[in-house]
């Protein structure tokens, strides 16, 4: 049949059907399966419409043979159809034959979601808040982004492997009981940057559409709710579509931030103050970070339809790469703008440094970025929520989220948002970074652990970790440890320190608990033994 070619469907479900004397089966034949559709010319794909064929295999069974169109406006078609359907999973693991796509989604998601205004702002704090020249800035920030990223490479390959988010396998080193700890902290860290995110795409809306706040709010926070609700396959789609689209709306604000900028500024001692040069280079790679850090609980959640088989080493090398381009492009932009200007929204990037068809043009890229990324807040947020033992539908877990978030951005998104923003990012790296540090250790180095018990030793690991950091964290207006106010350049190791701690102590702990006959083997679980 010219211009058609036929397809096996791999590993098909059959399934009875008594009204036809037939059989059904769930085929994979696009990006995610569905119920094949009995017509009256025969059976069609439930996916992409495309006529399927029974034919008889050595073992008597009938096996789908599909006759697909090798057209574009074909595949467009079935993939739009596909990653538009709503998702009706929960936390649980996904089967094998219900999973698709490949390492380079995890490249665009990750790419997108750090083109936006919060990373913008966390390198205008290197030269605008801490003091640092352009240059010392950037290789801060080249390296804070690289520690971040590397997490999010990490963590992305958890997911093929069991089918389930992080958060799920945290259950396995810290206890079914252990694990809801985290949980909470993950939704409630969600709804901080839903309402971050909210905030700042609506001073973006507002400015490129006028009016007031209250309807540009209403508008960036319904979108990426509406995202989150549709769930995993339309997320890995917009953010698809732009990775394309932002850098060709950034691209301008690019070339004219940088010609404007004073690319050879020197570090300003009045600025970083107490810090001194050393702490204010630490705290900028910490900022830089912690930022990327925050995302890489959620990392496992975008890749956990992909088959079981998807290699680690690449899958590690689209996330780490998608996330360091864009933390380091659009950072070490917002480190230059911050030698010429201390932008504290992005309505005054119109008033103090960009003309206007620039302007808008940058307030639409805003916008749209501000909405694709909190998008994944929304989405992973409604997980843990429901991981930490909550009884609802993944929808409603999203709609929680969206409010609790929307009424924070609401009541808080006015105040003080520079020194809010600093404290909350170094904030988040104080507890994730132990957290990950016993993920770690536990994937690639722990003996194999009985089953889950209530508290486990990595959850003691845990709490090891954050106490070690509490005489290093600085936070203005809260609390500053012993160490951090006596030495204020070792402020910014508090994450670094709870990283160690939390990893040496369940390496140690799980040698001194493991049962006397278990075998030294690698202890990444499938989806058959993380308990639901």
């Amino acid at each position: 049949m010219a211009g058609r070619s036929a397809t096996r469907i791999p590993s098909p479900s059959f399934v009875s059907d008594d009204r036809t004397k037939g059989r059904w089966f769930r085929a994979r034949v696009c990006a995610l399966p569905r119920m094949p559709a009995r017509g009256a010319s025969g059976v069609y794909c439930g996916c992409c419409s495309a006529r399927l064929s029974l034919i008889p295999t050595n073992d008597g069974r009938r096996l789908g043979m599909a006759q697909h169109s090798t057209t574009l406006a074909q595949k467009i078609k079935g993939s739009l159809r596909a990653a538009t359907a709503v998702e009706t999973s929960g936390v649980e693991p996904i089967p094998e034959d219900g999973r698709s796509g490949g390492p380079g989604s995890s490249f665009t998601l990750w790419f997108s979601s750090n083109v936006q205004f919060s990373s913008l702002s966390s390198g205008m704090l290197a030269t605008a808040a801490f003091g640092l020249g352009w240059v010392q800035a950037l290789l801060a920030i080249v390296l804070g982004s690289a520690v971040g990223a590397t997490a999010i490479g990490v963590m992305s390959t958890f997911g093929p492997r069991a089918g389930v988010g992080l958060l799920v396998q945290t259950r396995v080193p810290l206890g079914r009981y252990g694990a809801a700890v985290p949980a909470v902290l993950v939704f409630f860290k969600a709804c901080a940057w839903f309402a971050v995110n909210s905030v700042l795409g609506a001073f973006a809306v507002q400015t490129l559409m006028g009016g007031g706040f209250a309807p540009a709010f209403a508008l960036v926070t319904l979108a990426q709710v509406a995202i989150a609700l549709v769930g995993y396959g339309f997320i890995h789609l917009v953010q698809k579509a732009m990775a394309v689209v932002l850098p060709l709306l950034f691209i301008g604000v690019s070339v004219y931030g940088y010609a404007k900028s004073d690319l050879g500024s020197h570090f300003a001692p009045d600025k970083a103050g107490a810090l001194g040069f050393t702490g204010a280079f630490a705290l900028t790679i910490a900022v830089q970070a912690a930022r990327a850090l925050s995302f890489s609980s959620y990392a496992a959640d975008y890749t956990r339809y992909m088959p079981a088989g998807t290699p680690p080493r690449r899958l590690f090398a689209c996330a780490f790469t998608g996330t360091w381009l864009g933390s380091v492009w659009i950072a070490s932009l917002g480190a230059a703008i911050g030698t010429i200007a201390f932008i504290g929204t992005p309505t005054d990037l119109v008033g103090q440094v960009l003309p206007g068809a620039l302007a808008t043009v940058t307030m639409l890229a805003l916008g749209l970025s501000t909405i694709t990324s909190s998008c994944l807040d929304c989405y992973s947020g409604a997980l843990a929520w429901l991981i930490a033992g909550v009884k609802m539908a993944r929808w409603q877990a999203v709609l929680v989220v969206g409010v609790i978030g929307g009424a924070i951005g609401w009541t808080t998104g006015q105040g003080d948002y520079w020194k809010s923003f600093e404290n909350f990012l170094i904030l988040l790296g104080n507890w994730i970074a132990p957290w990950l540090a016993v993920m770690l250790v536990h994937r690639f180095r722990a003996r194999a652990q009985s089953p889950t018990p209530r508290f486990g030793t990595g959850f003691a690991s845990w709490l090891l970790g954050l106490a070690a950091a509490v005489p290093f964290m600085s936070q203005p207006g809260v609390y500053v440890g012993p160490i951090a106010k006596d030495h204020p350049a070792l402020g910014s190791c508090a994450a670094a320190v709870a990283f160690l701690t939390a990893g040496l102590a369940h390496y140690a702990l799980t040698r001194v608990h493991r049962r006397p006959t278990a075998p030294h083997t690698h202890t990444a679980h499938t989806n058959k033994e993380i308990p639901a």
